[in-house]
């Protein structure tokens, strides 16, 4: 190999390692999981307003319509086509006799797939879960002697190559709390 060849080649590998790096580190993330509630105080339409847990008495129904705003971001220098985010519902339940019992973390009782076509370059994607039918939740534990004191959203991005998985994972759990 000659001198010129070798230049060359060290000059590649050099200009090139630094896209292959970013490439690596870059991808698409999930950075939060904000809830939000919409007060069903009066007949006007109200607007959503962050919360970090619900009032609610045992075997009543919840009258406020809730959200959870998931935020993902495009770290990538390309833009992010054909995402799927992956989401599950989960109630915490305690027993009303003894609400200082730890309780336990029922299976999810609602799970959904989100797709999201495309976000920029450094775009941000919000996307807003609002389908909980927790009112049907409830109601199947009226008289049971059960009640719950929180509820977890887990949500997940189908993984590609690359892909660190603490990244593409999160989970909010809402806690329900007496007035």
């Amino acid at each position: 190999m000659n001198r010129n060849t070798g230049f060359a080649a060290l000059f590649l590998m050099f200009t090139a390692a630094p896209f292959f790096v970013s490439r690596l580190q870059a991808q698409v993330q999930i950075n939060k999981i904000d809830w939000q509630i919409s007060r069903a105080d009066s007949k006007e339409k109200q607007l959503f307003e962050p919360i970090l847990e619900v009032k609610l008495e045992p075997y009543q129904k919840y009258l406020d319509k809730l959200r959870a705003v998931v935020s993902v971001q495009n770290l990538a220098a390309k833009q992010a086509e054909g995402l799927v985010v992956k989401c599950a519902l989960s109630l915490h339940i305690v027993k009303t006799s003894d609400p200082a019992t730890s309780g336990f973390w029922a299976v999810p009782f609602r799970t959904e797939e989100l797709r999201i076509s495309l976000i920029q370059p450094g775009g941000v994607y919000e996307a807003k879960l609002i389908h909980f039918v927790l009112n049907e939740q409830l109601k199947k534990l009226k008289n049971t002697g059960f009640w719950v004191d929180g509820l977890k959203l887990q949500v997940m991005m189908d993984p590609r190559q690359g892909d660190e998985p603490a990244r593409i994972m999160k989970e909010a759990v809402l806690d329900i709390k007496k007035p």
